[in-house]
């Protein structure tokens, strides 16, 4: 039992709910939500899932150099992907798209897992712009931000920075990274060359975007649109908590959103869940929110977050005739081996 990941990432979720909780007044937290005024969930909602939408758009800019997909036949998949991040570990929702996509499309799994990692550099390059954006002109915390947060802060462009130069670098220079490649790999023993080769040239393939400054601007663009769209329907769900405007305007919305995000990158459980909640309950704190009210808004904001884009992942994962145990299972194989895993197979219609 204490083997299992599983059992530490409850353990994990069960302490940090009780830190959370040790100093709540129930009362006030049940009151705050009960009063909540949710005629703003719904116009807060349709910008947030309008975000999805452009993330499938660009997922199609993303693997037009490996293969010409549809956003009709992508954003089943894109979905199911985030609704695996929220309900299993260690954000095996990339694994599972990249082995998904692989099979639906008839490409290779590296070259998708390539387009997703591409998704995330880009995705942390904007959570900085938008960061740095909310920290110049908008307000900041009475009480300021922790030293850790602040660490966090200046760290992050040079870590995505970095990330973004190396992937530019290999694509730039892909005949001296093959050459690299095919050195490393000749170490190996000899039935792993064949498959490594395979994947890490794939891979590669699948960072091919990175050659075309027109379809990277793109990329940009519509990372910075569907973030924009996220905080958007941070700022209108505070609406209905009567924390915006005057504890939350539109700047401070993205500077929550891009702090949070930033936080739940770090090894935590399924869904940011715990973690999420605290770390955003701190920065309202600093604005001058009670901590009871500041907790029910993060409840109620990370439900939005979570619940829609999971039950629309439940609808394409039945649509699609896929199996959760088998998308588990795979994932699983995935982390042991280190490498893609085999292609998931359907289930036959009963």
């Amino acid at each position: 039992m204490f083997k299992k990941p599983s059992f530490w990432i409850a353990l994990f979720c069960i302490a940090l709910f009780c830190f959370l909780f040790r100093n709540v007044d129930l009362a006030k937290l049940g009151t705050a939500i009960l009063h909540y005024n949710y005629v703003w969930l719904f116009p807060a909602l349709v910008i947030y899932l309008a975000g999805y939408i452009i993330r499938g758009y660009r997922w199609v800019v993303l693997l037009s150099p490996v293969k010409k997909c549809t956003f009709k036949s992508l954003f089943p998949t894109l979905i199911i992907g985030f609704m695996a991040n929220n309900i299993l570990p260690a954000r095996a929702g990339e694994l599972v798209r990249a082995h998904l996509n692989g099979t639906k499309e008839k490409i290779s799994r590296s070259a998708s897992l390539a387009t997703i990692i591409l998704e995330r550099i880009f995705d942390g390059l904007t959570m900085i712009v938008i960061l740095t954006i909310a920290l110049q002109f908008g307000n900041l915390p009475k009480n300021g931000l922790s030293t850790g947060f602040q660490t966090a802060i200046h760290l992050a462009p040079y870590v995505f920075g970095s990330l973004f130069l190396i992937l530019f670098l290999l694509v730039l220079f892909k005949e001296k990274t093959t050459q690299l490649i095919n050195l490393i790999i000749g170490f190996l023993p000899k039935k792993l060359q064949g498959p490594l080769g395979n994947i890490a040239h794939t891979f590669i393939d699948g960072l091919h975007i990175l050659k075309s400054a027109k379809e990277s601007f793109i990329v940009l663009l519509t990372s910075v649109a569907a973030w924009s769209c996220e905080f958007s329907a941070y700022y209108l769900l505070a609406f209905g908590m009567n924390i915006a405007p005057t504890y939350m305007t539109f700047l401070s919305a993205g500077l929550l959103m891009a702090i949070v995000n930033l936080a739940i990158l770090i090894p935590n459980a399924p869904g940011g869940i715990g973690l999420f909640e605290f770390v955003g309950q701190q920065l309202l704190i600093g604005y001058g929110l009670d901590g009871d009210t500041a907790l029910g808004f993060m409840l109620l904001l990370h439900f939005m977050v979570l619940v829609p884009i999971t039950l629309m992942g439940f609808y394409f994962t039945t649509r699609e005739n896929l199996s959760l145990g088998a998308i588990s299972k795979e994932t699983e194989k995935a982390k042991t081996s280190k490498q893609t895993a085999p292609a998931m197979k359907k289930r036959g219609k009963k």
